[in-house]
């Protein structure tokens, strides 16, 4: 199994004066420590759980594109993505990176429902079994979870 995990750099404006472009730089930086921590927090959580990890990859950037280009990169057979379970208008008003990813990859892709959304629909406001961290970091997880429960070693 490869583990990628993209973190998102928080843009700045384009028409910003050059002295604020500096910060470009600090926000790359920022968002590679934090995408570092998370990536490390997952691999661990899968060694730990009884999964292989053929590689983990972090990248910086806009998630569906770097999630299709590393699968294209290492010709993976099979994407596992995790969903953080919004409504209808939450997808649509702020979209979704496994619908994207979807619609964008070259190869099968299933999206994992984590044990926390279905817990949401059903009212009940206790946590899936997850690592801590962000909803992303627990969307992630679900997928991951998926993948080893079936066995699949897509590399």
């Amino acid at each position: 199994m490869h583990l990628v995990y993209v973190e998102r750099v928080p843009g700045y404006p384009a028409h910003a004066p050059l002295s604020a472009q500096h910060l470009e730089w600090e926000l790359q930086e920022d968002a590679e420590r934090a995408g570092l921590e998370r990536l490390w927090e997952l691999d661990r959580s899968v060694r730990i759980a009884g999964g292989t990890v053929a590689g983990a990859h972090l990248r910086v950037g806009e998630v569906t594109k770097e999630v299709v280009g590393l699968a294209e990169e290492l010709e993976i057979d099979l994407i596992v993505v995790g969903t953080r379970g919004r409504s209808v208008i939450g997808r649509a008003l702020m979209g979704s990176v496994s619908d994207s990813v979807v619609r964008h990859a070259r190869c099968p892709v299933v999206v994992a429902r984590s044990q926390e959304t279905d817990d949401k629909k059903k009212g009940d406001r206790r946590t899936g079994s997850s690592p801590r961290g962000t909803g992303k970091t627990r969307s992630a997880w679900s997928g991951i979870r998926w993948a080893m429960k079936r066995g699949h070693r897509p590399y």
